[in-house]
This record gives structure tokens, C-alpha cells and sequence, in this order.
């Protein structure tokens, strides 16, 4: 049961936005807070017409009760029977007025005015006795001057804080008289209610004050934390160095965060090392094998054994290539480190890349490139690599165009679009991840794309695909140079 009120709990969050706020929600308690004595008024108010709504009721059905007891013989109930039922007070009275039996079963509370009077303490009412020696002869009372059938008349002490109703009914010479009390603990504040509301209304401006500090001492800190941590999701390899110099839960949480990226810098630099040495162990093998191979065609005149030798090397140097790969991709996804970054002409490295295509006799589509002058900071050699990445994976799939610009403004962007079957859709998540390829395992390793993106990634960009009926475009952003 609780699952389900959490649930709807959170479902009226999620369709109203704001409530996701921590300073609206701090808003909404300290005005909860201000305004909850006009509730507990307005509510004691009701409990007590209830109450005495159900008062009325019980003398009334004691009363019935008693007069049709005594009509049969023996009686059909006894009055302590009738009295512990209704807890009220009852009195029989024979003609001449006198007392012929009596039983107090009122003790003047109900659970609600019991838990009135822990929170607000005693009330200084009189008891239900002590109350009724103040209102004359009971046969001289209003309910009592027509008792034929049943009369009920409620009535309040001196200050409101007993209210007692009584029931009347004639049962041959004998008159019953029932009664039934209730305390009001709370009659104090509702007697006040009137100043009760101008003290909210002057304390409200003081209390929407001291919501709106405390949201904002609240929600500030978080709100900076929040902004370092994004920065800090978009470097390849962020330092532990959120800055939160506070001494509060806040504080530790940033602390906590500086934990984290340590870890993951540790992590990190375990696997950068791991990589590299792995990728050393295995090249030298590669080498060996590359060298066998070249031997083996040189010196063979069997045709067969010189076929070997060159499938033996191709290998080779796929293999060679895919451990060059991994490794550059180890280290961009390391953020580069230990490596030299100054101002890159991005211009003139596309300008460069797209030169030396168009005499790669690989190619046969026409390459087009419209560059501005723009430049970054970054690593020249690895800035140069993702371009060269982009456009050869462009011209891979172009039917007769690929076309390049450089553009710079607030960023330099950097796109690269053919004129190919596209992307698709399914396909458009995925294009940048580790060894995925549409190509084949004998035109592509799927490391490629991965590359471009962790060298993006390691300068503070971002490298995004998009595809149309025109073919495919592959648009990235650098900061620009400080």
C-alpha cells in the first residue's frame, strides 16, 4: 500500500514539473508551516460540530432506550448496561422528583479531545457534575417540561470548553434524564481564530523570505556542483578537482565526487598502461611475422609458398594496423596525455588531407572543400588523423561527391557530407561505436569512427551523424583557439 502511494506520489511530480523543485517544495513547507494553525482551527471546528452532532444523537438513543427498558418487567436492560454503552451520565426521577437511581459513565472525553488535551493540556472545564448543579432542577430545565417523547437540548459551559447535551423522556411517573459531556481543548484557538489569521497574514511575507533563503542556500551549492560535474563529463580525462569549500553535507558530497574521479583516473591510467603494453608485446610479434613473410617470397621460387607468403603479410599488416588503431584509441580515449597541444590551422589540415586524397589513386569520387580560416587547440597530428578519418569514411560510401567545410564562429565546425546511400536509422546510434562497421570485416576494422569521436571527445568537442536522402554528414564542433 505504501508502494502504491509512493507511486502516485511521484506520478503527481512528474506531470507537474515544478514540484521537482527543491526551493519550491521548501516554499510550499514553510507555507504549510505558517498557515497550519487556521487549519488546526478550522478543523477542530468541524470535529467538535461532529461530535456534538453524535452527542445529540447517543442521549437521544439512551434515553429511548432506558424508558422502553423500564416499560417491560423485569426490565429488558439494566442502566449501568445502557450508561457503559453511550459512556453518559443517567438519572431516574420517580413523581415527587426524587432520585430513585443514577450511574456517571462520562468521564467528558473522546479520543480526539484526549489527543486535544496532550498537545494543549488541561482546559480548566468544569466537570459534567459540576456544570449541571448550575443549571437548576432538572424538572424545571426545558427538555424536561415536555418529556412525552424524547427532547434533547445541548449546551456550553462559561468559555465553551464543556459542551453537554441532554435528553429528556417521560417513562410512566418515571422521568429519565441522560447526559453526555465533551471536552473542547482546542476552543482557546479557535476563540482566537480571528488573530490567529492577521499573525499568518503579517508572517507570511517572513516566511516566503526565509523559504526563498533557504532554497537558495540549498539549491545553489547543488546547482554549481552540478555544473562542474557536466564539465567534467565532457573531458576525456577530468581532474579531481570539483571546487565546494563547504563544511556541510553538500561539501561531502563534493568531496565524495573528487573521490570518484580519482578512482576513475586511476582506473584510467591502469588501462591506458595496459593497453600500450599489451599493444608493445604484440607488434613485436606482428614484426617478426611480417619479416618471415618477406623472406619466405623473396627467397621461394615455388609459387604456391610465394602465394602464402603474400597472404601471410597482408595479414601482417592488417593485423599491424588494427594494433596501431587500438592503441591511438587507448590513448584518445585517455584524453591524450603527455602529449603536446598548441594552435591548429584547422583550415589548412583539411586543406591538406583533401589534397592528398584526390592523388590517392584509391579514389575516385571528386572531393570539394570550402575551408575559412579557423583555429583550435589540440594536437596536431591526432586533429589531422580524425579529419582524415571523417573523409576517407565519406569517400568510402560517396556515389561521385564529398564535400568538406570548415566554418568558424562562436565554435569551429567541421562537416563532412557525401552524396551515398546514407545511414540508416537504425544504424545512426551506433555509427560511433568501437568496431562497428556496414562495410565488412574486409574493408573495415569499426575502429575509425571510434577514433574521430575519442579525439573529438579528448579537445572538449563533440561529433555528431546525421542522414538524408542525399547521403550522409558527419558534423563536428571544436572550441575555438583562446
Amino acid at each position: 500500500m505504501s508502494d502504491a502511494r509512493a507511486a502516485w506520489g511521484e506520478r503527481i511530480v512528474d506531470r507537474i514539473p515544478r514540484l521537482r523543485s527543491m526551493r519550491l517544495r521548501a516554499l510550499l513547507v514553510v507555507v504549510i508551516v505558517v498557515l497550519s494553525p487556521l487549519g488546526l482551527v478550522a478543523a477542530s471546528s468541524w470535529i467538535d460540530e461532529s461530535v456534538g452532532r453524535r452527542m445529540a444523537a447517543d442521549v437521544r438513543a439512551a434515553a429511548d432506550e432506558v424508558a422502553a427498558a423500564l416499560a417491560t418487567t423485569p426490565p429488558a436492560a439494566t442502566l449501568d448496561d445502557v450508561a457503559r454503552r453511550h459512556d453518559a451520565r443517567m438519572r431516574i426521577y420517580d413523581a415527587r422528583g426524587e432520585i430513585v437511581a443514577q450511574i456517571d459513565r462520562d468521564d467528558g472525553t473522546h479520543p480526539l479531545q484526549s489527543l486535544g488535551m496532550l498537545l494543549f493540556g488541561a482546559d480548566g472545564a468544569p466537570s459534567l457534575a459540576e456544570f449541571d448543579a448550575t443549571l437548576g432542577p432538572v424538572s424545571q430545565r426545558e427538555e424536561s417540561l415536555d418529556a412525552a417523547s424524547t427532547r434533547v437540548k445541548c449546551r456550553s459551559s462559561d468559555g465553551a470548553k464543556l459542551y453537554v447535551c441532554s435528553a429528556a423522556r417521560r417513562a410512566g411517573d418515571a422521568l429519565v434524564y441522560v447526559q453526555e459531556s465533551s471536552r473542547r481543548p482546542v476552543r482557546a484557538l479557535y476563540d482566537l481564530r480571528y488573530q490567529i489569521g492577521r499573525l499568518a497574514i503579517v508572517m507570511l511575507p517572513v516566511a516566503l523570505l526565509l523559504a526563498w533563503w533557504l532554497g537558495w542556500r540549498t539549491v545553489r551549492p547543488i546547482e554549481d556542483l552540478r555544473r562542474q560535474v557536466l564539465a567534467k563529463a565532457a573531458v576525456a580525462a577530468p581532474g579531481a578537482d570539483l571546487s565546494l569549500p563547504r563544511r556541510d553535507e553538500i561539501g561531502d558530497l563534493a568531496a565524495a565526487f573528487n573521490g570518484l574521479l580519482r578512482t576513475l583516473d586511476d582506473r584510467r591510467t591502469q588501462n591506458e598502461r595496459f593497453v600500450a603494453d599489451l599493444v608493445h608485446e604484440m607488434k613485436n610479434p606482428v614484426a617478426a611475422i611480417r619479416a618471415c613473410a618477406e623472406a619466405l617470397e623473396a627467397r621461394s621460387d615455388d609459387e604456391r609458398a610465394a602465394r602464402l607468403a603474400r597472404v601471410l603479410d597482408e595479414s601482417g599488416a592488417k593485423l599491424d594496423a588494427l594494433v596501431t588503431q587500438l592503441l591511438d584509441l587507448a590513448r584518445a580515449e585517455a584524453g591524450m596525455p603527455n602529449e603536446a597541444r598548441g594552435r591548429v590551422d584547422v583550415a589548412a589540415l583539411a586543406r591538406g588531407v583533401v589534397d592528398s586524397l584526390r592523388a590517392d589513386s584509391r579514389w575516385t569520387c571528386a572531393f570539394e572543400i570550402d575551408a575559412e580560416d579557423a583555429a583550435i587547440d589540440g594536437v596536431d597530428h591526432r586533429i589531422e588523423a580524425a579529419l582524415r578519418n571523417l573523409i576517407e569514411n565519406a569517400a568510402s560510401f560517396a556515389k561521385s561527391r564529398v564535400r568538406v567545410r570548415v566554418r568558424a564562429d562562436d565554435r569551429v565546425a567541421i562537416d563532412v557530407e557525401d552524396d551515398g546511400p546514407g545511414i540508416a536509422a537504425a544504424d545512426l546510434p551506433r555509427v560511433l561505436d568501437r568496431f562497428f562497421t556496414t562495410r565488412g570485416r574486409a574493408h573495415g576494422t569499426g575502429l575509425g569512427l571510434a577514433l574521430v569521436r575519442a579525439i573529438v571527445d579528448a579537445h572538449g568537442g563533440s561529433v555528431r551523424a546525421e542522414s538524408g536522402e542525399s547521403g550522409a554528414t558527419f558534423r563536428v564542433a571544436f572550441p575555438r583557439a583562446r
